[in-house]
């Protein structure tokens, strides 16, 4: 289950900036971090520089947000994740992404019609439920968050449910876009949590989940990039097992 050869990762020499290689840049629509200004330096310090850049709109992500805070009205919902994939593109049409050819804005129809990315993430499911260790940690990662967005009385279940496909569509989508379609460098506000884990503790299961000989992923938190140390940039790959 390798990445396409037109699609493989640029790999810079190792003193080179991560971001001179391919970025994924998602984004979780509604999050108000995503300032214009925000929005500029991303472009300018991060896509601009960039070999190949793909802006991800979640949307996806929030539709299972609204679901897990308890709305029900899909038509409604739906409306307004159009509006806020429409802002988000405007937003980053106002402050220059037009001048970055090689820049691309997508949603999950990205990945969503790939068979690669629907046996990652059925494999995935598989992994954590098969692996007691894995299981207990995407468990406490749900119930952080169950107490974030809150428990709603008969449909605590059906709530845990729903963190536990949010989670591991995150992590899906973020083994997909970096390990195998090769945007290997990550930009996102800060770190992932779940993801962090499987390549802290178990990079060889990463290995099988991913087909490859060798995890790639850079990750780049915006909320630590302005640091003058290299505390932001967390090398994630370029191991092997």
């Amino acid at each position: 289950m390798q990445g396409d050869p037109m699609e493989a990762a640029t790999c810079t020499a190792a003193n080179d900036h991560p971001t001179r290689g391919n970025l994924f840049v998602p984004i979780s629509l509604g999050n108000h971090y995503y300032s214009s200004t925000v929005l500029r330096k991303l472009i300018d310090n991060f896509i601009a520089p960039s070999n190949r850049s793909v802006i991800f709109c979640c949307d996806r992500l929030r539709l299972l947000s609204y679901l897990i805070r308890g709305e029900i009205d899909l038509e409604h919902i739906t409306l307004n994740i159009k509006i806020q994939v429409q802002q988000l593109t405007r937003a980053l049409l106002n402050v220059g992404i037009q001048s970055c050819p090689h820049a691309t804005i997508v949603d999950w129809s990205f990945c969503q019609e790939d068979r690669r990315f629907h046996e990652l993430l059925f494999n995935l499911k598989q992994f954590v439920r098969d692996d007691a260790m894995v299981a207990r940690e995407l468990s406490d990662h749900v119930n952080r968050l169950a107490h974030v967005h809150g428990r709603r009385g008969a449909n605590t279940a059906k709530g845990d449910e729903l963190q536990f496909s949010y989670l591991t569509e995150e992590t899906a989508l973020s083994l997909y876009m970096t390990e195998i379609r090769g945007y290997n460098v990550e930009v996102y506000r800060r770190g992932m949590g779940f993801v962090d884990y499987l390549y802290s503790q178990r990079p060889a299961e990463l290995l099988t989940l991913t087909g490859n000989s060798i995890l790639t992923r850079r990750f780049i938190a915006l909320e630590e990039s302005n640091q003058p140390s290299n505390s932001a940039i967390y090398d994630s790959g370029s191991r092997s097992c």
